[in-house]
């Protein structure tokens, strides 16, 4: 299961587009030591291969295989878009979980962020959270 700090929330995030959440994230997961200059273009690479979002308001960007190198350590933060982005085809992210990690460790993670978030409900409240900690309490409510 995934384990949330406050220090790798972060709420009320604005975006113009799915292109501007994943520089937010990206230059985030940077700045926190997870991953290294060019990340930015690396997710952008993997988005347009295959898009990242899970539906229910969710989206798990990361990066493509090809550029695994830029990655320092596996981690990942998660950014609170109570507005919403648009990520293309009519979908809408309300919750974007940007991960950085070596070889398949991305899997462990997009399997918990699936078994945490599988209902709209629960992404609606997230969405609305005011506070880190009431964020963490509705991710971790079964």
């Amino acid at each position: 299961m995934l384990n949330l700090s406050e220090e790798n929330i972060f709420l009320n995030c604005r975006a113009s587009s799915k292109k501007a959440a994943i520089k937010i994230a990206a230059d985030s997961l940077i700045q926190g030591g997870f991953a290294k200059a060019g990340f930015f273009e690396a997710m952008m690479t993997r988005e347009k291969s295959v898009p990242t979002y899970l539906g229910t308001g969710v989206a798990l960007p990361h990066c493509a295989k090809e550029s695994i190198d830029l990655v320092i350590k596996t981690g990942f933060q998660i950014f609170q878009f109570p507005q919403g982005v648009s990520w293309g085809d009519g979908k809408v992210a309300f919750v974007v979980v940007a991960v950085a990690a070596k070889q398949n460790e991305h899997l462990q993670v997009l399997a918990d962020i699936a078994d945490l978030l599988g209902d709209e409900l629960k992404t609606t409240l997230l969405a609305q959270a005011t506070s880190k900690k009431e964020f963490i309490e509705q991710f971790e409510k079964q």
